[in-house]
Formats: C-alpha cells, structure tokens, sequence
C-alpha cells in the first residue's frame, strides 16, 4: 500500500509545472532549431535566388580571367581576396541573422520565454561520474541512439535517391562548361538541402511531441503530492502563512542539530554564520550542514563553542557560500582551494593539539 502510494502516477498540476519552469526546467528539442534555421536558410535563399546567382557566377569569371591583364602578384591577389572578402560578408550577413533569428524562435516556440536564474547554479549532482555512467545506459539514452540511427538513415535514403535520379545529369558535368557545371552543382545542392528540411521537419515534429510527453512524464507525481498541493490551495493564507512559519522553525531546528557534527564555522564575523562538514569516505566535496544571519548567526556560534567546533573568521568567504550554497549542497568548485585552506589548518591544529595532550 505504502509502495502504491509513493509511486508517481499522477500528471503534473499546473502549480508543478509552472515551478518547474521558474527553476529552467522545460521541454527542449534539439531537432527543432536545426529544421527551423535550415529551412529559414533555404527560404532565405529562395526569396533571393537571382541575386545570389549573379553574384556566384561573377565570382567564378572574375576568378578565371584574374591575372588576364598581366599583373598576377601578391598585391593583386591580396586586393582580389579583400574585396571578395567583403563582398561575401556582406552577401551572407542577412543568412546569418535569419538562422540566428531562428535558432531563438525554436526555443521560444516550444516553452515560450524563460528567465530561470536558478539553473545556472553550480549542481554538483550534475558532475557525478556515476550518475552519469548511469544515464548513458539508460533507457532515455536508447531513445536518443535510436533516432539517431533512423535520422541518419533518412538522410542517407534521401541522398541516394535524389542522386541516383539526376545520375545521367551529374555523367555529363565532364563535358559541360565550367558554368554549366555550376548551375548543376548549385541545382543539386538545393535540391537535397531542400529534401533534407522537409525531413527535419517532419523529425522535428516528431522530437517535440516526445519531449513534451517526456517532460510531462519526469514531473508527474505521487497521490500524495497532488493532495499536498490541493490542501494547501484549500487553506486560508493565515493558516498557510503559520503552516509556513512552522515549517520553517522545523528546519531552523534540524540545521541548529547539524552544528556539533561540523568541522568548522566560517563567520563574517558578525552578520553571518556558515558551518561545514566534510567526510572524505561519502562527499565528493565540503557540505553546508548550517548557515544563518544576526540572530541566526549568533546562535550557531554559541552552539559551535560549547560543542568544541573550530570557529574561523573569513569574512568574504562566509557571505560567498552564505548567498550561494543551500544547506545540505557541498560547495562549488570556485571554492575548493579557500575552502580547503581552512580545513587544512583545523586539521593542523587538531593534530597539534594531539601531539600536545600525548606528551604530556
């Protein structure tokens, strides 16, 4: 019965969904951007055809007839290259920020706008080599080499079909003129350019349907959650306001608990407190085990004395990891190196004290 309970069955509230959004977590599609900056680029291209051509093909006689009148030096050929250079930049310029403007447009499109400042912290769980081992045997990671294999599939299909259908074609580009061949070349490419967007399209469609149904899928919840979360709907703000209060003294309390196990105090000294524990044998790095402000602050001290735990006053390192690192989180690596300098000379101080009270 317990087991059914804790299962997550349930679909997502709008409440779920709405945090999930708030802390960077969405639905993102990798194929979506790829199909709409390629067929931006094509339609880009079609809207300009003409031009672009007459630009191609005076490139091309220009490069033939270079050096024609005689002077083939370094200064020729470097003015040549500037000036294809710019033209060609300018020529490009409106491509680029046509793909740019659809790179951004796919994301929006499939989760709207999002401002998650949230997601960018440093997650240490995020670099665990064996959770990561994990997920690339995982069942999601199947997912993602099978449409691989398929996609590339496709586009190997679509390839030797759109070849083999102008082989005759492409036979007699050895007897053409160097124009000629051009325009078939330039024929070719937009023809499987052509064929590979509709197919990115289609593949994408495809991605963001799944994504969705995936991410819908990583949010659900159990029965009680959904409970949880319609109770406290039904309640009046008093009563969520004391139930808020109330659950915030039962982590104050739990945090105050934390303070004999740590292994230092790191103070500002006066405004903040920061108290942490590292165990070699279970942490990949320092933990938070407490951290508190004013009042806070003064009480995790006075717990660390009559505990015995080390107090040290480094007051930019107090209010870097006060701001930046949860309780129970281990700090981020930026920190490592000051971090370590203080345990090192706790540790020193320990052992010192030890080598005293032995020769005694």
């Amino acid at each position: 019965m317990a087991k059914s309970a804790a299962e997550k069955t349930e679909p997502p509230t709008p409440d779920r969904l709405r945090k999930a959004k708030q802390e960077g977590k969405v639905p993102a599609s990798q194929e979506l951007p790829l199909a709409l900056t390629l067929g931006t680029m094509l339609l880009a291209v079609a809207l300009s055809a003409s031009r672009l051509w007459h630009w191609f093909s005076s490139q091309i006689e220009q490069g033939f007839t270079l050096g024609s009148g005689g002077r083939l030096d370094l200064a020729a050929i470097t003015d040549v290259l500037t000036s294809r250079g710019t033209e060609a930049l300018t020529t490009m310029a409106p491509f680029m920020v046509a793909a740019g403007v659809a790179s951004i447009a796919s994301g929006v499109l499939i989760s709207g706008w999002v401002f998650a400042p949230k997601a960018v912290r440093i997650n240490p769980a995020a670099i665990d080599p064996v959770k990561g081992l994990k997920n690339l045997f995982s069942a999601r990671a199947l997912v993602r080499l099978v449409a691989s294999i398929a996609k590339l599939a496709v586009m190997i299909v679509i390839v030797m079909t759109y070849l083999w259908g102008r082989f005759d074609e492409c036979l007699a580009l050895s007897w053409a003129t160097p124009l000629a061949s051009l325009t078939v070349i330039m024929e070719v490419i937009l023809g499987l350019v052509a064929r590979f967007a509709v197919a990115m399209v289609f593949i994408a469609l495809l991605d963001v349907v799944y994504q969705r149904w995936q991410h819908r899928q990583d949010l659900r919840m159990t029965k009680q959650e959904v409970k949880e979360e319609r109770r406290q709907h039904e309640l009046s703000p008093e009563v969520r306001g004391r139930l808020r209060r109330m659950q915030i003294e039962i982590v104050r309390k739990r945090m105050l608990h934390e303070v004999p196990a740590a292994d230092v105090v790191i103070t500002n000294p006066t405004h903040v407190a920061v108290a942490l524990k590292y165990d070699t044998e279970a942490m990949l790095a320092p933990e938070v085990t407490a951290k508190g402000a004013d009042y806070l602050c003064e009480k995790i001290k006075e717990i660390a004395r009559a505990y015995g735990v080390p107090i040290v006053e480094r007051p930019e390192l107090a209010r870097t990891i006060y701001h930046t690192v949860e309780i129970g989180q281990a700090i981020p690596e930026p920190l490592y190196v000051a971090v370590a300098e203080v345990l090192a000379m706790i540790y020193r101080l320990r052992q010192q004290r030890r080598q005293g009270v032995s020769g005694t």
